[in-house]
């Protein structure tokens, strides 16, 4: 073959290219240094503008795209191809310095390249094994949207943070801090607050602060200015603020500098005595608050109570008697506050736990029973107030509340029938459309013309012919059985031993007439017909009697069977060799059945007519005369 025809047949292959490696890049005369020092450690170049004006502010979660590689164009990562937008809280340090530089410079919309010296990145370690130490990395980011800092315990939206300028240290209030602040209050475009405070976290209502700007004060630094925005639940709810001008169910805006503040001791820095102390000046700042229907700020104080002394154990004598009568205190009137809130679910925890403590507590039951009509449930209630007559019968505050239970109670039984007899109305229409399609039969009861109405009389009828067909299919399906099983073992005979333990004379083959007369004596002078013994071995009648009806027989059968392997039949196993057990009744009823305007004929009502395979016998069910199903029983359960 020659150069030039080996030329001719050779294909162009196509290139490969490796996806894992992009073009270099090289910041472009657009490239904007971030850094505050302008060192060039961070450097800003825009592929594609913003859609908008506005950029993240410090704190917000942002929602971005990006993909890394090195300086030689080596991708080390990219959201992209994880198909899932990375998020991060902006100016926290939950990232690398420059994408907090590079981010918060963004737009919505906007596509940049950074390019980030390592003292910016992951400086002299790198991130092994993709990074190298001192790795200047190119990111590639678009940024999407983000959402202000939710500063909730739910997630819910209610209290959202914009960082204006970022405070200092690592340090925050805790409850019960002495803080100092200065505010401006917004609703819409209406300045309702303005001033300088200082006062302590958990008493803000007392100064006119709402709850949502002291849980953000929880998550304040010092020296840190920060717009909080509050929906009406962490305003000033649904009553609004008449000194301040605030409407019922505002929106708000607090713009927030914490000046400085002064921690709050620890209650797990106290010893016993201490925290016995402060609770007793909680106590004392409920019971204040109380009085001036500052319900909330009262429960608050309370429930610092039961933080302090709940697991505190050390106390002993009359301190421990002084501790649980602050708990039992405490619980009561949190109780109290909560019934003021109209908090029913609260107040019912809280009195259960003082009834736990003592459980003929007559507040405890008293205020259990009004948080239960809370919730409407009048009965359980009722209950509590006439728990509280057998205490005390002169209470005529329970006495009253028992006559409103009953009027409630009443109330909601006439609500209930007006419901039910509109429920049965309905279905007694439906009822009577559909009779006019099927000559006249009925499926929920009687239309009564006179009443307009649906009775709910029993169709006897229709039960009787529900019933014949029960005992068509109960005769055709032990026709089936009996079949099923002569056709396997009919053949074979048992030596049997004993039945409940008395020997059988084997070799006796009038014994089963002599059976059966004493049988016929016995029915004859009223006595029982149970069997105590079986002298057949013929596997065919032995069987039928006492196995393939529902008789209860609790039998000990001891047999010896010649066969070297046997079935398994119901949930009763023969085996070769000699067994000791106790035979179990086989139930093909259905469980509709157990009606007990449904009673069943007893056996030998229609037993005579299959007599060729059963022998009529007695059925001895002691809860029903119609056994369970089948299914229910196919364990063999000891109980039946």
């Amino acid at each position: 073959m020659t150069a030039n025809e080996q030329s001719s047949m050779e294909v162009d292959q196509p290139i490969v290219q490796d996806s894992s490696k992009t073009e270099p890049y090289t910041p472009g005369p657009t490239a904007v240094d971030l850094t505050p020092d302008k060192d060039g450690g961070v450097l800003k170049e825009i592929k594609q503008a913003g859609t908008s004006d506005e950029t993240p502010p410090l704190g917000s979660t942002v929602y971005v795209h990006y993909t890394g590689t090195l300086t030689n164009g080596t991708k080390f990562d990219s959201s992209r191809d994880r198909g899932e937008k990375f998020k991060f809280n902006l100016g926290k340090g939950n990232v690398i310095k420059a994408w907090d530089l590079g981010v918060a410079t963004m737009k919505r919309g906007e596509v940049a390249v950074l390019y980030c010296k390592s003292n910016y990145a992951y400086g002299d370690n790198g991130s092994p094994p993709k990074i190298p130490p001192n790795a200047t990395l190119v990111f590639e980011v678009e940024l999407f949207d983000w959402k202000l800092e939710d500063l909730t315990k739910t997630n819910d939206g209610g209290i959202l943070r914009q960082t204006l300028k970022v405070g200092g240290g690592y340090s925050s209030p805790n409850e019960e801090a002495l803080v100092e602040i200065s505010l401006i209050g917004r609703h819409g475009d209406v300045v309702f607050d303005q001033r300088e405070l200082s006062f302590n976290l958990g008493e803000g209502l007392e100064n006119n602060i709402p709850d949502g700007v002291e849980q953000a004060l929880l998550k304040f630094k010092k020296q840190e200015r920060s717009l909080i925005k509050l929906t009406p639940a962490y305003g000033f709810g649904s009553a609004g603020n008449e000194q301040l001008g605030v409407p019922p169910n505002a929106n708000l805006e607090y713009e927030v500098e914490l000046k400085s503040f002064e921690k709050a001791k620890e209650s797990w820095s106290m010893d016993a005595d201490e925290k016995l102390e402060q609770a007793k000046l909680c106590k004392e700042k409920g019971t204040n608050h109380f009085k001036t229907a500052k319900y909330a700020l009262a429960n608050k104080q309370y429930s610092k109570i039961v933080t302090l002394l709940e697991f505190e154990k050390t106390l002993k004598d009359e301190k421990a008697l002084e501790r649980e009568q602050l708990m039992l205190a405490a619980y009561l009137n949190q109780a109290m506050c909560c019934l003021k809130l109209n908090d029913f679910c609260a107040t019912r925890e809280h009195c259960q736990k003082a009834l736990e403590m003592d459980p003929k507590n007559e507040k405890g039951l008293f205020r259990l029973g009004q948080a239960l009509l809370g919730i409407h449930e009048p009965e359980e209630a009722k209950k509590r107030f006439e728990a509280i007559l057998q205490f005390d019968s002169n209470n005529k505050a329970a006495a009253n509340q028992v006559v409103i239970c009953n009027a409630r109670i009443r109330e909601q039984r006439e609500k209930d029938k007006k419901l039910y007899s509109s429920i049965f109305n309905k279905m007694a229409e439906n009822d009577r459309q559909v009779s006019e399609k099927n000559g006249g039969k009925w499926l929920y009861g009687w239309w009564d013309e006179s009443t307009k109405g649906v009775q709910l009389d029993v169709d006897l009828a229709q039960i009787e012919r529900d019933k014949q067909e029960a005992v068509e299919q109960l005769k055709a399906e032990r026709r089936k059985n009996n079949a099923d099983f002569f056709k396997r073992y009919g053949g074979r005979k048992p030596n049997i031993v004993s039945v409940n333990g008395k020997p059988i004379n084997l070799n006796e083959d009038e014994a089963e007439e002599e059976e059966e007369k004493s049988s016929t004596l016995s029915d004859q002078k009223g006595e029982s017909t149970e069997t105590t013994a079986e002298p057949s071995n013929d596997l065919r009648k032995f069987f039928s009697r006492h196995f393939l009806h529902d008789v209860d027989c609790g039998m000990n059968l001891d047999f010896r069977y010649p066969s070297p392997s046997v079935e398994c039949i119901a949930s009763i196993n023969f085996v070769t060799g000699y067994l000791h057990l106790t035979f179990v009744a086989i139930n093909i009823y259905s469980k509709a059945l157990r009606n007990k305007a449904m009673e069943m004929p007893e056996p030998t009502q229609w037993d005579n007519e299959d007599s060729e395979n059963t022998t009529a016998v007695e059925l001895k069910d002691p809860l029903d005369s119609v056994p369970c199903t089948e299914s229910e029983d196919s364990e063999g359960s000891d109980e039946n």
